[in-house]
């Protein structure tokens, strides 16, 4: 018989203490009560809003669906609703309550399909077959071209009533309207003063002065007192707070810790003689004596040259697009080269504000600055130089937030969620191995392609619809799946895929690859030793070549799935890394790439989604440029961009366990550990592995934390990847 101590757990030695009978029974004192400062409603912060009075002012203002309760498989008819005035802090509470619900929508059909089920659904693979059906691609049904890569397909065929009945019933074909219909026409108060008219700064107090115009100071002021509550691992801070957020310094640093440090490469050797070329040309001396000389490894691109070619544009097409709703909105191509120096500081040496066709098409400045130590006085009244780094966010923004984010992470790993389910037995390891890695990110997805998309990038961005879903196309089918295992990534870029390697000086400041790259090896030495418990280490090899569920999974993914690059698994050691991949992308590549995007992003002018002018045409106009140059460039006046661009990255950055507990990987780990123990052998070999896991993630936040810290000073801390901020799965 087992005893009951043996069972218990053990308080941990670092709990508080528990509260004595006289702590739990004493009241506050009345003078504690009334010392409390008092509260009016006026004072309250609206960041949320009733479901309640939501769903009243909705219907009050036509914003409902009515299906039809006799014929659901019939499409719904709408309220036809408009809001024509409303406050910004109303339309932010609205935006973030509606897309709330819109995932709770497509969660609920996702449960009722059996794709994501609430309660754990028992499936044969011929069931499951049946459920999880591949979207049309890469054209539809009807011969068009597919917006997006091959997807779970959750919309029903017109034939297929009963479950047809279910999505109309829930509204799902009208959610993606909602996001829309929330946004009012225009803006009333304060916020849609400072944004519409411009603001001067007195007193640290916000006044209008239209008649002196915006100054850049002024928003650095009103972002500072003004931003939006603490959500994400920042505690709402941004990098506004700081007063060089403009910098040489700034900027380079987001290329190794911002929110698309995966994308910084090696230099090619045709583009920097296009540089050394263009550095002659115009008239650069120093550059043009210098960069010959360089080290060639010492080099690094931001390149976004590719852009038109991704999208079907012409090489000297203006990247122009206006929605009906919205104004004027220019993209850009640009290229950055930097100088990555042997102390480990990246120095920006020039941009490309957008390249067409080539450099002597394009518009190219170098930096007046030639190396990071040099004097930073004049970098803030540096205007020229400033709009070129503009354009460098400009394209990041769109290759992060697309390319990056959202194919590379969400469609990619869909596809492989899909493919597992019609290829891998629930009782197959690597069915087990990959599953709660994959918590609520097909319902999650629906509602990104229903509402994000359309409704929200579209209108903030300066590419055509057509343009932004042929990007996603050409960065899904121009993924290389083994390429961007993180060791072969890190080399393939131009860095060490060694942790050796990275311990040079030199990638001190680097602490995305550093931290990424252990996070691989401690993933990976997991998978191994879960893949060991099923497979013989001796024969693993004949094993794993002869497992058709193995071999049909790879085919499935290559071919539906068009993921083309997978590999054809046939050693136990390409099995391992095949699944390491699949939980990166899910787990630490998505949280590194989503949840700093309030810190960099919500600060508009920092990193803004588009251009809100044409840019120059030549580098002689480009020297011209002033703050009001600047200014015009950026969405200060825009009331519908500006929210869009405000709530975006707000909405997305909720920390790990804002939404669904705290589902990280070493809660993970310990869930693991606790569910397998006293069982049979391979429960305990289980529970061994767990944790070996959790310990192994308790080094990693230290580690972690020791390189974030040997940054250079004042380096803004890198703590995305701390295990305890590492998401399971795609959960926002």
């Amino acid at each position: 018989m087992v005893s009951i101590d043996a069972i218990l757990p053990v308080r941990p030695p670092n709990a508080p203490a528990a509260p004595t009978p006289e702590e739990i029974l004493k009241n506050p004192t009345a003078e504690a009560s009334q010392s409390e400062p008092g509260t009016t409603i006026k004072d309250v912060s609206f960041v949320d809003i009733d479901p309640g009075v939501f769903n009243g002012e909705l219907v009050k203002l036509g914003l409902y669906v009515m299906p039809n309760l006799k014929h659901l498989e019939r499409d719904p008819t709408t309220g036809n609703g408009n809001i024509t005035k409303g406050t910004y802090a109303g339309t932010q509470a609205a935006l973030t309550h509606a897309y709330s619900r819109i995932e709770r929508s497509f969660e609920s059909y996702f449960d009722v399909l059996q794709i994501e089920p609430t309660l754990p659904r028992l499936a044969e693979l011929a069931s499951k077959k049946r459920i999880f059906q591949y979207s049309a691609y890469p054209k539809n049904a009807d011969g068009s071209i597919a917006q997006y890569p091959p997807h779970l397909e959750h919309i029903p065929p017109k034939e297929d009533v009963s479950t047809l009945a279910i999505f109309n019933a829930l509204g799902l074909t009208e959610t993606g309207l909602l996001i829309a219909q929330v946004i009012p026409d225009s803006f009333i108060g304060k916020t849609a003063a400072l944004i519409s008219k411009g603001l001067d700064v007195f007193n640290g107090s916000i006044v209008d002065a239209p008649n002196q115009g915006s100054t850049i100071k002024a928003y650095e002021i009103y972002n500072k007192l003004h931003r939006k509550s603490g959500t994400d691992i920042e505690a709402g801070a941004n990098i506004g707070l700081l007063p060089d957020w403009y910098s040489d310094r700034r900027f380079a640093d987001q290329s190794f810790t911002g929110t698309n440090p995966t994308t910084i490469e090696k230099i090619p050797e045709e583009l920097l003689n296009e540089f050394i070329e263009t550095a002659k040309r115009c008239g650069y001396d120093y550059w043009a004596r210098t960069l010959p000389k360089t080290e060639p490894s010492s080099l690094f691109v931001q390149d976004c040259r590719y852009f038109r070619k991704a999208v079907g544009a012409q090489p000297d097409e203006e990247l122009f697009h206006k929605e009906h709703v919205s104004d004027d909105n220019w993209a850009c191509a640009a290229v950055t080269l930097f100088q990555l120096h042997p102390d480990g500081k990246l120095h920006p040496i020039a941009i490309v504000c957008d390249y067409k066709t080539s450099m002597k098409d394009s518009v190219t400045i170098f930096n007046q600055r030639k190396l990071p130590t040099d004097p930073s006085d004049k970098e803030e009244g540096d205007w020229a130089w400033r709009y070129a780094k503009t354009c460098a966010q400009v394209s990041d923004w769109i290759r992060h937030e697309v390319s990056v984010h959202l194919t590379r992470a969400h469609l990619i790993e869909e596809a492989l969620i899909v493919a597992t389910h019609r290829s891998i037995p629930m009782d197959h390891i690597v069915f087990k191995l990959l599953e709660p890695h994959w918590f609520k990110t097909l319902s999650l997805n629906a509602a990104a392609r229903s509402t994000l998309v359309p409704q929200v990038i579209k209108d903030l961005v300066g590419l055509k619809p057509e343009y932004i879903y042929a990007l996603i196309r050409h960065e899904f089918e121009n993924f290389d799946y083994v390429e961007n295992y993180v060791p072969n990534d890190l080399k393939r870029r131009g860095f060490p895929g060694t942790e050796q390697g990275l311990s040079d000086k030199k990638y001190k400041n680097y602490a995305y690859a550093k931290n990424m790259l252990a996070m691989w090896q401690c993933i990976r030495a997991y998978v191994m030793d879960m893949l060991l418990v099923q497979y013989d280490k001796d024969t693993g090899d004949k094993m794993v070549s002869e497992d058709q569920n193995i071999q049909d999974w790879c085919k499935e993914i290559q071919t539906n799935g068009w993921i083309k690059s997978f590999p054809t698994v046939q050693t136990l050691d390409e099995l391992c890394d095949a699944i390491t991949m699949c939980i990166h992308i899910a787990a630490p590549f998505h949280s590194a790439v989503n949840y700093l995007q309030n810190f960099y992003q919500a600060f508009v002018l920092a990193k803004p989604p588009c251009l809100c002018s044409a840019l120059p045409k030549s580098l002689d106009e480009l020297n011209k440029y002033t703050e009001k140059s600047l200014l015009n460039a950026l969405p200060v006046g825009r009331q519908r961009q500006w929210l869009l661009a405000v709530q975006l990255p707000w909405l997305l950055s909720f920390k790990v366990g804002s939404a669904y507990g705290d589902r990280n990987l070493p809660m993970f780990a310990h869930s693991q550990w606790f569910a397998h123990r006293g069982g049979d052998e391979e429960d305990q070999k289980i529970s061994d592995i767990s944790k070996d896991f959790y310990d192994n993630l308790a080094q990693l936040k230290v580690q972690f934390d020791v390189t974030s810290r040997n940054m250079d000073e004042k380096s803004i801390p890198y703590n995305v990847l701390d295990p305890n901020n590492t998401a399971v799965s795609i959960l926002i």
